[in-house]
């Protein structure tokens, strides 16, 4: 297990490839990463000129994730999206027709398009299920071998993904059914508190569960005195409808601190990062009892079941909200722009600042981090044009094309400052956006799909710090160091697993998702507390059966199989 600091990042992607070399039939990933075969080299034969620009025009089509902004309903018409069309023709001679999906929908909407044999050439995934049950379907192009006959013309996406791109090839058959996109890990989840409420009622900022809950009724109890209160009433902490994440500190302060490698593979589950938790029994019932205790003395929202998230943070940018958990940069972002909404509501005074209160049975702090990779990109086996989809993938790795994605226009949306380094504008009254060139996502994260997090953090890491840092106009760039320098001092990683496929996990990622969130719901919101424990065992079994007993046994079989009877990887 790796503890600490983003370079160790480093040490586990070596292991990862030093496992695969063990592991890995005829060729492994190593060895196509540091020697790739390349099949087809010259340009003429794969109907290319000498600038990579097919003869004839081709036509894919693209996913695009769509958040539905309101000054940019339709993501397809944007200055973004229409930016990158023009582009790619005119490099590529590549005409690219975007289909929408609801980001928040994606697992949904891509798994329907896909049974319906009506996904677009370019797929795109949090879910790495999604490709692996269709690839096994024979539904998808096997990405490993496409890589290796078009590696040659793909130079901006080897460079920008590097090994990455091949971490979840089958260590057994060398498929490899999706290419996972480069996660530059700046930061997971924090707990984000009032610190002008702190101070108006002179609380101290809370560094336990105990300390959390007490700071949570003064809230409560002294609503009246804390700016954005509504009619004398706040909301101490804010829960939305997927408590796994709203929660995702809490729960995480839960796990034990001697697990093994072995019992966290054992008890994950592919899809999102927390449905781990519902398979280890003990964390589930003590952080859910205690969300379940808040809930019904007066600490939660009591809308978190039925409310959306846009309506969670209507309550933020109102002022009413005293915590939250999210995504580590969430308040400081300009889109949903939490600080700068309170600021402009409530007074200049109003502040959320970043906060890790709960600690383990060790008395230690941990965040668990994701591996090093982010969305899983592939081809359904109805994408006649291999070659153009490759080509779109390493037209939107190449540094140009991510600089423009990522910061937008200098003058407009950016500009230079002492250093060469990039500082984002905040848009005024006096010079609007237009709508089409609003950026509905951090770094345009919904069209730059090969990355999430700034690209060039492996050339210069100092400039992509500190052009992070002044990446949230309107915020100081010290806090967003300091909430980045939080999140990665406590950050604590298990190395990636690589067995036989774990059959029992087929078509079970959203059964066991929507399964998760009723049972998340109930327990929290729609048990007496005197009857918790009853309920819980009762609607635990059920899940349990539906599937996640029958994954969690074949998932240790996996492991003995490959590792033998032990508790760690080689």
């Amino acid at each position: 297990m790796k503890k600490n600091k983003l370079f160790t990042l480093v040490a586990m992607l070596v292991t990862v490839m030093l496992f695969l070399v063990a592991c890995g039939g005829e060729r492994n990933a190593a060895e196509i990463l540091l020697n790739p075969p390349v099949h087809v080299s010259d340009p003429d034969t794969a109907g290319l000129d000498d600038n990579l620009r097919f003869v004839e025009p081709r036509t894919i089509s693209v996913t695009l994730w769509d958040r539905g902004d309101e000054r940019m309903p339709v993501f397809a018409e944007s200055y973004w999206a229409e930016w990158v069309a023009t582009e790619i023709y005119e490099k590529h001679n590549i005409i690219i027709e975007w289909v929408t999906v609801p980001r928040w929908e994606e697992g949904v909407q891509m798994s329907t398009l896909l049974s319906a044999s009506s996904a677009p050439d370019v797929g795109l995934t949090f879910d790495p299920a999604i490709p692996e049950t269709f690839g096994e379907m024979g539904g998808l192009h096997d990405m490993q071998s496409l890589l290796q006959r078009y590696g040659s013309f793909l130079p901006h996406l080897y460079n920008l993904i590097g090994e990455t791109m091949y971490w979840n090839i089958d260590p057994q058959t060398n498929n490899m059914w999706s290419i996972t996109g480069r996660l530059f890990q700046d930061g997971r989840s924090l707990t984000f508190i009032r610190e002008d409420w702190l101070d108006i009622l002179g609380l101290p900022i809370p560094t336990n569960v105990e300390e959390f809950e007490t700071t949570l009724k003064a809230f409560r109890d002294n609503a009246a005195q804390l700016p954005g209160n509504n009619n004398g009433e706040v909301i101490a902490y804010l829960l939305g409808a997927d408590v796994s994440w709203h929660a995702s500190t809490l729960f995480d302060s839960l796990v034990p601190s001697d697990i093994t490698e072995r019992e966290w593979f054992i008890r994950s589950l592919p899809g999102n990062t927390d449905q781990r938790l519902m398979h280890h029994e003990d964390v589930m019932r003590e952080g859910t009892r205690i969300l379940n205790r808040w809930f019904h003395e007066g600490l939660l929202w009591n809308d978190f079941i039925i409310a959306s998230d846009a309506d969670g943070a209507d309550l933020i940018a109102l002022g009413q909200v005293g915590a939250f958990t999210g995504n580590w940069d969430f308040p400081m972002r300009a889109n949903p722009g939490f600080i700068m909404s309170i600021r402009e509501n409530v007074g200049p005074d109003a502040n959320f600042i970043p906060i890790l209160p709960f600690v383990n049975d060790a008395g230690e702090v941990r965040t668990f981090f994701p591996p090093p990779i982010d969305r899983f990109m592939f081809f359904p086996s109805t994408n006649n044009e291999i070659l153009a989809s490759l080509l779109y993938l390493d037209f939107m790795s190449r540094p140009d094309v991510l600089d423009f994605l990522q910061f937008g226009i200098e003058g407009v949306h950016h500009e230079i400052v002492d250093g060469g380094y990039i500082r984002m504008l905040l848009e005024t009254a006096d010079a609007p956006w237009p709508n089409n060139q609003v950026v509905p996502s951090l770094r345009n994260f919904d069209i730059a799909l090969t990355i999430n997090g700034i690209h060039f953090f492996d050339e210069n890491p100092e400039a992509a710090v500190r052009t992070l840092a002044f990446g949230y106009p309107g915020i100081d760039a010290d806090a967003i160091i300091t909430a980045r320098n939080l999140g990665l001092d406590n950050a604590y990683w298990f190395r990636n697993v690589v067995t036989r496929r774990i059959e029992s996990e087929s078509g079970m990622t959203l059964p066991l998702i929507t399964a998760r969130d009723v049972f998340l719901h109930v327990m929290v919101g729609g048990t007496p507390i005197e009857d918790f424990d009853v309920v819980f065992d009762q609607l635990y079994e059920d899940y349990l059966n539906l599937g996640a007993r029958a994954i969690m046994e074949e998932r240790e079989q996996a492991w003995i199989e490959t590792f033998g009877d032990v508790d760690t990887m080689p």
